[in-house]
């Protein structure tokens, strides 16, 4: 049996597997949370058909579609039955939950599988994103936290949210780092800002607490850029500056780009190198590159510090003039129990 549900349902309802069956790069850009791809035509094959859909006949792009999609269909069926095996259910949906989802609930249907079919699609679901993020305006109180480059405030909040705090890591949500060197923390390519609204609603829901501490970003974060409303509300929060020495800076960023690295990462610190030619100038690059070459990393650190990113980030730390707070500290579980110490006398 089918049943439509609207995306409300999809998103509460226990012991529900939720497929996508839209093609790879559709999937990757965004999603429903938690479900799993299970293309009906893949990227080349949804090309094709559209591509015939639109420029030469209607008739001809379904018939293309129907034999592209005849050969997994079993597949699907056997995942269908695996999932209802394991007591769960399956809901299905596309773009607009029309031609894709409803072809494959029917011949699962017919094989004697019950399934859902979200009303709307991943459409729906992108409608109920926008929507909903605007109910977080003003929800929260948001401590954010200031400081060069190295100074570790990303460690900071992992080690606040292990400790039970909420937090809001949007260089992780946007997948990216941040500056020329951003794309090295993370293997894939930056979060699009649907799949960064569509986790950062989620991460949001999941906060319990009447404050979030978070580090301060610029509007844009990788390839997204942060709703109004969140960018505001960061303004209009508490600012903490937090300081270390320009070793212990040194120190974190070799560990954060190098040695906590799973692979080396030479290559694309070359790369990230080069493309700061203009602001550095051909002869320290040339420099930095050779330093790399040595395995030199702390030197070349120490160099991108003194005369890259400290000016860079000077105006933007300047600007707020008073902090509400300066933590400065050798041991980051000292910072850490100083911003506690430091909400707890807010809230």
């Amino acid at each position: 049996m089918i049943r439509e549900i609207n995306i409300e349902e999809a998103l509460y309802m226990k012991n529900l597997v939720l497929i996508d069956v839209r093609s790879e790069v559709e999937y990757e850009l965004d999603t429903i949370p938690g479900a799993i791809n299970i293309p009906l035509l893949n990227n080349n094959e949804h090309e094709h058909v559209g591509y015939v859909y639109a420029q030469v006949d209607k008739e001809e792009a379904k018939k293309i579609g129907l034999k592209y999609a005849s050969y997994k269909l079993t597949d699907f069926y056997e995942k269908a039955k695996s999932i209802e095996n394991r007591k769960k259910q399956v809901a299905l949906f596309c773009y607009r939950g029309g031609m894709r989802s409803n072809s494959v609930a029917k011949v699962l249907d017919t094989m004697g599988i019950d399934l859902f079919l979200i009303q709307g699609g991943y459409k729906s679901y992108r409608k109920y994103v926008i929507d909903e993020l605007l109910h977080y305006k003003g929800k929260f109180k948001f401590i954010v936290l200031h400081g060069y480059t190295g100074t570790g405030k990303t460690k900071i909040l992992e080690i606040l949210e292990s400790n039970g705090k909420s937090i809001l890591d949007l260089e992780k949500i946007a997948h990216n780092a941040g500056s020329v060197f951003g794309d090295i923390m993370y293997a894939d390519e930056s979060n699009s800002q649907k799949k960064f609204e569509s986790l950062l609603l989620s991460k949001l829901h999941s906060v319990n607490d009447s404050y979030v501490f978070t580090e301060s970003e610029s509007k844009r974060v990788g390839k997204a850029i942060l709703p109004d409303f969140l960018y505001n509300d960061m303004e209009n929060g508490r600012h903490v500056l937090i300081e270390t020495s320009l070793e212990k800076r040194i120190e974190n960023i070799v560990n954060d780009y190098v040695i906590n690295l799973s692979s080396a990462k030479d290559k694309e610190i070359e790369e990230a190198i080069i493309k700061l030619r203009k602001k550095l100038g051909g002869n320290k690059v040339d420099f930095l590159i050779e330093e790399l070459s040595k395995k030199n990393y702390f030197t070349i650190a120490r160099e991108l510090m003194l005369n890259y990113y400290d000016p860079l980030y000077k105006y933007s730390l300047d600007k707020y003039g008073n902090y509400d707070k300066i933590i400065e500290y050798t041991d980051l579980n000292y910072a850490v129990n100083e911003l506690i110490a430091f909400v707890d006398t807010l809230y």
